[in-house]
């Protein structure tokens, strides 16, 4: 590496500018840790694994950034190659030329190559994998003593998992990161749908240790995020938080399920309930949810889906069972999503759980207007 310290993040008169967007940033509210100190170690070589929804969605963002600063290109890599397609037109679509990243497959070169790598998965299986790979690749790379860091030779490089998952697999990464040099693991798990993502209109839980998250933070906000709440040293605490806050979002989700279900059948109008939390709610997230209830929108491009929901419904209950705090609202919500997946598959919105709600009052999961439609069984 060259002995170029990194530049700073830049505000841009306090404006993010996004394509065609733009929203102003308070770098200062946003993120709750001065800038690092140097000299430093370079994180220059920033790379993003998980091309999924968000994951795609982030890369562009972050690459756009690193691009306007004459940083090095994003390294990006997904283990399905249809992704990588899908990121290079989305890409394409919002101004990033293919000079602005840089397409690897191989995990091990990552893991070798970068200081600074992302992770959005979509399961513990598939991070546990990932690390696996990562780890191997920059433990070959920090044997060979490039790069510097403070008191001794090896580079060193920062692992950010962005993905949902059970806060004990955060704490194994943790530990299987600190069992060699050189290398830091942290959870940093994402608030807010993909659609958010596009104009980096969402929130970043992160935990673990304070010097890589100053580094982390300043990179990513705002890059790819507007903001950064810092949960502490241990690794686990985002993890748990990010589980918190999607039982509160499936949690507002079956209580509006069931509050359409009655105001449909009831013959008071769901159009009348719309426009009840529009005038006494300010959440665009409960006004987006009610939206699509109530018009049966469950096409699940920029949201999150009904498949991703259950898994997150598992590892809440699991969450609330290790510290014995009876959810049964997550329970219903849970029985309701798995309903819904077996009459419409888990690709539809997690929205779609109404189904589940609707198919236990005797009513079709996914059709009706001012009154829904009863539900009779095919003989």
């Amino acid at each position: 590496m060259s002995g170029q310290q990194t530049p700073p993040v830049e505000k841009v008169g306090g404006t993010l500018h996004m394509g065609n967007k733009q929203r102003i940033v308070d770098e200062d509210a946003a993120i709750p840790f001065s800038r690092p100190s140097t000299p430093t170690p370079r994180h220059d070589q920033l790379a993003l694994i998980g091309l999924g929804a968000m994951g795609r969605r982030m890369a562009t963002n972050l690459a756009l950034d690193l691009q306007k600063k004459h940083m090095p290109p994003l390294i990006v890599s997904n283990r399905s190659d249809a992704r990588i397609d899908d990121f290079k037109r989305w890409a394409k679509e919002r101004g990033l030329s293919e000079d602005g990243y840089k397409v690897v497959k191989d995990l091990k070169e990552i893991g070798q190559t970068a200081d600074m790598i992302l992770t959005s998965l979509g399961s513990d299986e598939a991070v546990e994998e990932v690390f696996t790979e990562l780890f191997a690749g920059q433990e070959e790379q920090s044997d060979k003593g490039d790069g510097i860091i403070p008191g001794g030779a090896g580079k060193s490089t920062i692992f950010v998992d962005t993905s949902t998952i059970f806060p004990a697999t955060a704490g194994k990464l943790e530990r299987l990161a600190a069992s060699k040099p050189h290398r830091t693991f942290l959870s940093c798990p994402v608030f807010g749908v993909p659609k958010a993502a596009e104009t980096a209109d969402i929130t970043l839980a992160i935990s673990g240790d304070y010097y890589a998250k100053k580094h982390a933070a300043h990179a990513l906000v705002p890059a790819l995020a507007k903001k950064v709440m810092d949960l502490g040293s241990n690794v686990e605490r985002a993890m748990s938080f990010k589980l918190v806050g999607n039982a509160l979002e499936l949690g507002f989700i079956e209580l509006l399920s069931e509050c359409f279900t009655l105001s449909d059948q009831a013959g008071v109008g769901s159009d009348k309930l719309l426009e009840l939390i529009k005038e006494q709610h300010s959440s665009p997230a409960l006004v987006r949810y009610a939206d699509r209830i109530l018009h049966n929108k469950f096409g699940a491009e920029g949201g999150f889906t009904l498949g991703g929901g259950i898994v997150d419904a598992k590892h809440i209950r699991q969450l609330a069972d290790v510290h014995n705090v009876p959810m049964p609202t997550i329970d219903v919500a849970n029985q309701h999503m798995l309903s819904a997946r077996a009459h419409g598959g888990e690709e539809m919105d997690w929205t779609a759980l109404v189904g589940g709600q609707r198919i236990a009052a005797g009513l079709q999961p996914f059709a009706g207007r001012s009154k829904l439609e009863r539900y009779y069984e095919d003989t």
